[in-house]
């Protein structure tokens, strides 16, 4: 069962021993990868639609994993059961992340990992609105780059402009795969830039050049 890069790198945060609620799990590929490789105990693999849960459940019977694999139709974590210390929420928009976290208690999960498409400073803000915690972080590049966030419901100080528009964590990692983010980000940045004239825009290009430089002398 092929697995894309991006998928991946959502797994590599499972804890072992992990029971999962794979929120929009669509064909369950990575809820299967999951049990498969040994990396979580249970994994609930959800979808608010009947098509896609049809196609996971084919999925979950032809890997032989029934009994490890359970299809849940439902919204969001509406129907999560108690048994669930880990979330995925994966491959979504903001806002739709947004409302599957405010619909349930965050609070009884101990990791809560979240893939975005876009809106990732948006999505670091509310978490600092609100204290929660960010444990971990990582931008893969998968045809595009996608940042994964892994965060829990405890106690945290907000966080600063810097580290919400770039990844607290991203920023200590400091991997070649962020820098190259950080270079495509100036692209774009410097291509509007040339179109329309924008304070905020010049702002962001020399925090992005600021944190490279760092990123280059630390090496």
């Amino acid at each position: 069962m092929a697995l894309s890069k991006r998928l991946k790198a959502i797994a590599r945060y499972i804890e072992h021993d992990a029971i999962v609620y794979d929120v929009g799990c669509d064909h369950a590929l990575l809820s299967c990868f999951l049990i498969k490789n040994g990396i979580a105990r249970k994994v609930y693999a959800g979808d608010n639609k009947k098509g896609p849960l049809a196609k996971a459940i084919e999925n979950i019977k032809k890997e032989g994993l029934e009994d490890k694999v359970i299809p849940i139709l439902a919204d969001g974590l509406a129907k999560a059961p108690e048994d669930v210390d880990t979330v995925i929420i994966a491959g979504m928009g903001y806002h739709t992340a947004i409302k599957i976290l405010e619909e349930t208690d965050i609070k009884r999960y101990k990791h809560i990992i979240v893939q975005i498409n876009k809106e990732t400073f948006r999505f670091r803000t509310y978490l600092s609105e609100h204290n929660y915690t960010i444990i971990d972080e990582d931008v893969v590049y998968d045809d595009f780059y996608y940042e994964i966030i892994v965060f829990s419901a405890d106690r945290h100080e907000e966080y600063d402009l810097i580290e919400r528009r770039y990844g607290p964590i991203l920023l200590r990692k400091q991997s070649p795969v962020f820098i190259d983010h950080l270079l495509y980000k100036k692209k774009k940045l410097q291509d509007i830039l040339l179109r329309h004239k924008d304070t905020d825009l010049e702002e962001e290009i020399n925090e992005i050049d600021a944190i490279i430089f760092e990123c280059d002398r630390d090496r």
